[in-house]
């Protein structure tokens, strides 16, 4: 802007300055003020990063399952970060799930699971002795409007089961299970070790369920005599039942029929197999097929069986579109 445009700056001044005290202009107030606020934020962030300190030294030293869950609850959702303050090296919110399991199964003397961490993918991982050569096993996150995390296998993807602390619920996954443990592991890992890792997904379930009240569903893990496997297609087919006649021929097995004409297959040990129509008679609504297993010692599941009877296995695979056992569907499609 050229001189002859500019106007002289004007200082006006009270008529009686003496009578009037100094006062600090905007500006000054406005820098102090910023100050302020940029100090008062740091202090939240550092009191925020104090509070995670303390709830993961709950989470990895304490002795009480209560205080456990507590932790792992509030980590799972946990902000680390501020609009001030970020910490460059931090776990994931999915990390925070698998130190869960392990220290809820050291606390139970169960713990086989190894907690291991993967340098390339910056992430915390589970690795399982026998089947560590076949893959490892992270918690994903699930970010719609259930929350929760599914822990999945890395490799394949297969989501084994449904993890969600502030609902309480547990729910596996049948057709993973099935997936990965029964076809993609069978002919590549021994059978003691798939079992190994069958019984550690059932005390994962059991303790959730004994020590915080968990609702789960293990699907064909439970090895209860009172679990009803529902089969996922609602009406199987008589082919199907010719089929497992033939199938248990072959396996030195004799297929009978119970009451209803229901198939039952007795096995080794006292495990008998039982194949029914389910009906609510209140309702008069057919239920569909399910399959139960019998076993004095409340051991044996469905999942234990197929692996233990390759004949079993085959027309369970063959036929897995009418066969398969139902999972909830609020959580896998």
């Amino acid at each position: 802007m050229s001189r002859e445009y500019e106007k002289p700056t004007e200082i006006f001044r009270p008529q009686n300055s003496s009578d009037v005290e100094p006062t600090e202009s905007a500006t000054t107030l406005s820098t102090s003020g910023r100050l302020i606020s940029y100090n008062n934020q740091l202090k939240d962030g550092l009191a925020n990063g104090a509070n995670f300190t303390k709830l993961l030294d709950q989470l990895i030293t304490t002795t009480r399952t209560d205080e456990l869950f507590e932790a792992a609850q509030a980590l799972s959702t946990y902000q680390l970060d501020t609009a001030y303050l970020t910490f460059p090296q931090q776990y994931s919110q999915s990390d925070f799930y698998l130190i869960f399991i392990n220290r809820l199964l050291a606390l139970h003397s169960r713990e086989r699971v190894i907690l291991q961490s993967s340098e390339r993918y910056d992430e915390l991982y589970h690795e399982f002795p026998g089947i560590n050569s076949a893959g490892y096993f992270i918690f994903k996150l699930e970010n719609a409007v259930q929350g929760g995390a599914y822990y999945t296998e890395k490799a394949t993807g297969e989501a084994l089961f449904y993890l969600n602390f502030e609902k309480h619920v547990l729910r596996f996954n049948s057709r993973a299970v099935t997936q990965l443990l029964l076809v993609e592991y069978h002919d590549s890992i021994g059978k003691e070790a798939i079992k190994g890792f069958a019984n550690y997904l059932l005390d994962i379930g059991n303790f959730l369920k004994e020590d915080y009240g968990f609702d789960v569903d293990f699907t064909l893990l439970d090895p209860s005599n009172s679990a009803i496997y529902q089969l996922a297609d609602a009406n199987l087919p008589r082919s199907i039942i010719d089929q497992l006649f033939v199938e248990a021929g072959n396996g030195g097995r004799m297929l009978e029929l119970g009451e209803n004409s229901s198939p039952i297959l007795r096995l080794d040990h006292g495990i008998v197999i039982e194949l029914f129509e389910q009906h609510n008679y209140e309702e008069d609504v057919d239920l569909g097929w399910g399959i139960k297993v019998y076993d004095q010692q409340h051991e044996v599941a469905w999942f234990d069986v197929l692996l233990r009877y390759e004949f079993l296995r085959s027309w369970y695979l063959d036929n897995l579109a009418t066969l398969e056992i139902q999972s909830d569907a609020l959580y896998f499609n």
